[in-house]
């Protein structure tokens, strides 16, 4: 299978230019040996009379498990826009947070060569973004609240990439969607590895009459205006090393590995939180100007996501208004992410999850009011459960959303703890309102005095 575009469109990868073990082919879409398929060539479908595979869709989705080349999917579709597709003109790609586009997006980029023969302008530039040899401008946002959510409605597009959009709120799709407004062959495209049956289910998979091209080891699809591939499993990238692989099905089970490993949509069962429904949401401009106090949830990370939450409260009602979820982040970079929390929604305590004292000190030592959270999960979660009808989360918290519907008791069985996975926000936010009502001193506010929204 081929996208219509030889490997002369590529330049020359980094890996081959010092002369590491990975081979040139490695730029091409990959084709699984066994199957002889190429999911990524098919989600790199192009327009009529631009390719060998064609679509007339004018989205594309690359659903998959870890580490079945979702990325390089994306980047290369990215490529292909702005040096075929849409030469000249300007498109973006958009990842969940900054700390993505730094750790995932730009190494990607750089390991395929490309930022060797493309112009990069850092964010403080003139033109900021990646300038490549037709002229195109690559803009590079994240999506990690509304402020930037925002501030993706100014460019006027040829083409959008959202890498992990199971991780943004569905604004940030539908606020690029509404850019699309030149070049050719103006096209959206998607690369994530499933969130439960989150919004990405429904715009991209969910239909009744799929017009299906290919149905085995994954699913190739055309459905609502969108040529996708779903359910790549982790295995078909042949790229991986065999203990990779093998790891994963040591340490992944159940509905777990049915989505990080085989890259299904899957609705969890025996859900922690079962009650959580639309009717827990708020728009993030209905959230109160004026709140009576503001108090922070801290969950730590490096490998897992690092986790900070801010809940308002207004006479009986808290409203979860911010996120902020992070993979490889130091103690420092929580904690600059804990100044800005500070800025935006007020000063408030910081109830830190008590296995890092270190960090708990590093809080403390840049002047916030950081504390050991109560860590008793079971009462911690009847205490958020007695919450239900006070508790709304801000639509822009995705991340939250989406551990809502994968947070599970083992086996499905109340009487045991929930697993440890799928439960970093879920950990903060029980820190944050299960130690706030049961701390040993409390503070009296007056109405209104905690805070304001800037």
């Amino acid at each position: 299978m081929s996208t219509g575009v030889g490997m002369d469109a590529f330049p020359q990868a980094t890996h081959e230019r010092f002369q590491r073990e990975r081979k040139r082919t490695d730029l091409a879409p990959y084709r699984h040996p066994g199957t002889g398929r190429a999911p990524q060539a098919e989600f790199l479908a192009a327009p009529a009379g631009m390719g060998d595979i064609e679509s007339g869709a004018q989205t594309h989705a690359f659903v998959s498990g870890l580490g079945a080349g979702k990325t390089t999917a994306l980047v290369l579709r990215a490529w292909i826009n702005a040096e075929h597709w849409n030469p000249g003109e300007l498109g973006m790609i958009v990842a969940p947070t900054g700390p993505s586009i730094k750790n995932v997006i730009l190494p990607e980029m750089r390991a395929l060569g490309l930022l060797d023969v493309c112009e990069y302008n850092g964010p403080g530039s003139e033109r900021p973004g990646i300038i490549t040899p037709s002229g195109s401008r690559i803009i590079l946002e994240s999506a990690d609240n509304q402020r930037k959510i925002d501030r993706l409605r100014g460019p006027n597009l040829a083409w959008f990439g959202m890498d992990e959009p199971g991780s943004i709120a569905v604004e940030g799709w539908e606020v690029c969607s509404g850019r699309l407004r030149v070049g050719q062959y103006r096209n959206a495209f998607a690369a994530t590895t499933p969130k439960g049956k989150n919004w990405c289910f429904n715009r991209f998979y969910d239909t009744d009459d799929p017009d299906v091209h290919y149905d085995g080891a994954y699913q190739w699809q055309t459905a609502n205006d969108c040529n996708g591939v779903f359910g790549v499993p982790s295995w078909m990238n042949p790229h991986n090393p065999e203990d990779y692989i093998e790891r994963l099905e040591r340490e992944y089970s159940g509905q777990f590995f049915a989505q990080e490993v085989r890259g299904e949509f899957t609705k969890f069962e025996g859900l922690v939180y079962p009650w959580f429904d639309d009717d827990n949401l708020v728009e993030y401009d209905d959230l109160p100007e004026t709140y009576d106090e503001v108090v922070y949830g801290v969950d730590w990370g490096f490998d897992n996501p690092a986790v900070l939450l801010a809940f308002l409260r207004e006479g009986d009602e808290w409203f979860l208004a911010d996120e902020w979820y992070e993979r490889r982040c130091t103690d420092a970079d929580h904690a600059s992410a804990a100044e800005t929390f500070q800025e935006r929604w007020g000063p408030g305590v910081f109830y830190c999850d008590p296995s890092e004292p270190a960090n708990i000190e590093t809080f403390n030592r840049r002047g916030l009011n950081a504390q050991k959270a109560k860590n008793d999960v079971t009462p911690g979660i009847q205490h958020v459960t007695s919450m239900r009808d006070h508790l709304h989360v801000a639509t822009q918290c995705q991340s939250v959303i989406n551990e809502y519907g994968q947070y599970q008791f083992r086996d499905g069985d109340t009487d045991e703890k929930p697993l440890k996975q799928n439960d970093h926000a879920m950990d903060a936010q029980r820190y944050a309102l299960f130690s706030h009502d049961n701390r040993t001193t409390v503070t009296r506010r007056t109405p209104g005095s905690a805070g304001k929204m800037q």
